[in-house]
């Protein structure tokens, strides 16, 4: 997204300004400058013509954020219940519009639906989407409830379709089908991404960043830049204070999450996997190869008491 399009205050989102102000007062820029307004810098400043190095700069850090936070799962950067109704039943080269045929497959991307034959413009995943996490469907023209599709792990299967899609791959930035035989509407949940930030027109007092309690780690992640920049002795202390803000940033979603019992949701096939499927010690007495493994033979006894 190229563009603001967070411009009013929600929650406890930072202004562009408040987070600017901050940066000023952490580079020693918060002098009087060209409008003789004290706090408004003569370097690091609000006017691209006079600092035309602070958006990219600016952006830089709030793209880090938004990366850090979506990596530990941030509930602030997933979408839900995106639904995309009347998906087109597949089409096959050879054996015509509905006509099962295990050698196609069908792709929904930001351009649109290929049903195996032609590109549906009207059906596009969302211009937001990174990835989807989840994805269920249901038929088309139905009030039915969506039922949960299967991610696989290493590739669709080569085989004949019907009247549910069933299985899905994300793969090259679009969500991979074998496709169906009947319409289907479908449902996703996904992380996407967040406004940033290039007009050079924007209010920054207006003008907010839709990540609660982030004006010091976006500041300091930037202050840290423009250190680096100059070669400054101070980028060391800089750079250790972002490192703090951010892990306080990180530690807040990662204490709301332990609020909630979460269970690992296996990719593909999990047997065997000791996370998702089997408690530890059944795991232990069940896997022959691991247990002549000396160290597990210690743990074993210890806590099984065999």
């Amino acid at each position: 997204m190229s563009s603001p399009t967070i411009n009013s205050p929600q929650m406890s989102f930072p202004s562009l300004e408040e987070i600017q102000n901050l940066i000023r007062a952490l580079i020693n820029d918060s002098q009087a400058g060209i409008n003789s307004i004290p706090g408004e810098g003569q370097i690091w400043t609000d006017s691209p013509t006079i600092s035309p190095f602070v958006l990219p700069m600016l952006n830089s850090s709030i793209r880090e954020i938004y990366r850090e936070l979506r990596n530990v799962g941030d509930a602030q950067l997933i979408f839900d219940n995106y639904v995309i109704l009347g998906l087109p039943i597949l089409d096959s080269p050879t054996n015509g519009p509905g006509g099962a045929d295990a050698t196609v497959q069908t792709t929904l991307s930001t351009v649109g639906y290929f049903d195996g034959v032609q590109l549906w413009p009207n059906f596009q995943l969302p211009s937001n989407m990174l990835y989807p996490t989840k994805l269920w469907e249901r038929c088309t023209g139905t009030n039915d409830n969506f039922e949960p599709m299967h991610q696989v792990q290493d590739g669709l299967p080569g085989q004949q379709q019907n009247q549910v899609l069933g299985k899905w791959e994300w793969r090259q930035n679009v969500i991979n089908f074998m496709g169906a035989t009947t319409k289907r509407d479908i449902r996703m949940r996904f992380y996407g991404s967040l406004p940033q930030f290039f007009s050079t027109t924007m209010d920054y007092n207006s003008t907010f960043v839709p990540i609660q309690d982030s004006a010091d780690a976006i500041a300091f992640k930037t202050a840290v830049k423009y250190a680096r920049m100059l070669g400054s002795p101070g980028l060391a202390d800089l750079a250790a204070e972002a490192k703090e803000q951010m892990f306080q940033l990180k530690n807040a979603t990662t204490r709301r999450a332990q609020s909630t019992n979460y269970k690992r949701s296996p990719f593909g096939n999990s047997s065997g996997d000791i996370n998702s499927e089997f408690f530890y010690g059944s795991w232990l007495l069940s896997n022959q190869r691991f247990n002549d493994f000396r160290p597990l033979r210690l743990l074993r006894k210890l806590f099984l008491g065999i």
